[in-house]
């Protein structure tokens, strides 16, 4: 009788584990579709920090999460540019504890050259890379048509760094300097050259036209299991709809790799790699 007790109480502990591992779900992914749409439906709220906005100029987003000592070298290095257009730079900030930081160094930069306009948008969840994407269609919809640049804040960048992009942007396509052919996996590839058709490019130091977020289901059809490998999805939506996908010719650097999040995420993109094989 105690036997049959003991066991009876672990499956109702089991049983109430079970249910609220459910219930955790549901919750998740409720708010994953309620964060979708605010993103793509542009309700968030984005500051000018500093400079004037003009929405001929060339639009740069990156997203910022662990590295805010990286913040002062972003600034100058965008404001060294050579490229006749000013930059836009508009920051998604997804870690809420570094907001005075980033607010305070804006303040403090000194604008002297090809930075033009710094916006800026402090999220109170991180909603990932794929924020980036939800600055893009802000951007288209509120009337900017061409290319857009994306950068990470773990990426040192040169003087032509908006030239050399710029050098590579086509109607429907996507150029970037982190650019993979594969053979059977994400991670067994081999590097395309400059110019070259690839199937995988980074997000970071990539020029993409921005009619990839021109339909909602840019953001609908990402499994919320995958929705922070916004660069595959990235990838593979653009060449489901015939768009080229190429390696850029840009003078990149990686800086403090070892906070890179895909060292924690590298079997999740091999798994999606294989769902996207699927798919197509």
């Amino acid at each position: 009788m105690i036997h049959r007790s003991r066991q009876a109480g672990r499956d109702l502990r089991a049983s109430l584990q079970m249910t609220l591992s459910h219930a955790s779900a549901l919750e998740d992914s409720a708010r994953w579709r309620l964060d979708s749409f605010r993103g793509r439906s542009g309700l968030f709220r984005v500051e000018d920090l500093s400079g004037t906005v003009d929405s001929t100029d060339l639009p740069v987003i990156v997203c910022l999460w662990k590295r805010p000592q990286r913040i002062d070298q972003i600034l100058e290095q965008l404001d060294a540019q050579t490229n006749a257009r000013p930059v836009r730079l508009l920051l998604w900030n997804n870690n809420p504890s570094n907001d005075s930081h980033y607010r305070a160094r804006i303040a403090a930069f000194q604008q002297k050259h090809s930075l033009a306009s710094v916006e800026y948008v402090n999220s109170t969840r991180n909603l990932g890379g794929l924020a980036r994407f939800y600055l893009a269609r802000r951007l288209l919809r509120h009337g900017y048509r061409g290319h857009f640049i994306m950068l990470d804040d773990d990426e040192d960048v040169t003087a032509g760094f908006t030239d050399s992009l710029l050098a590579c942007a086509e109607p429907h396509q996507i150029a970037g300097w982190w650019a993979y052919k594969y053979v059977d996996s994400h991670w067994n590839r081999t590097a395309a050259k400059p110019g070259e058709i690839a199937d995988y490019v980074g997000t970071g130091g990539t020029i993409c036209d921005v009619d990839i977020v021109r339909d909602r289901t840019f953001f609908t059809d990402l499994p919320r299991r995958f929705s922070f490998l916004e660069d595959q999805w990235m990838c593979a939506y653009a060449k489901e709809r015939g768009w080229a996908i190429r390696k850029a010719e840009v003078d990149i650097t990686f800086v403090l790799h070892e906070t890179n999040q895909f060292l924690h995420i590298a079997d999740l993109k091999d798994e999606f790699r294989t769902y996207l094989a699927a798919r197509s």
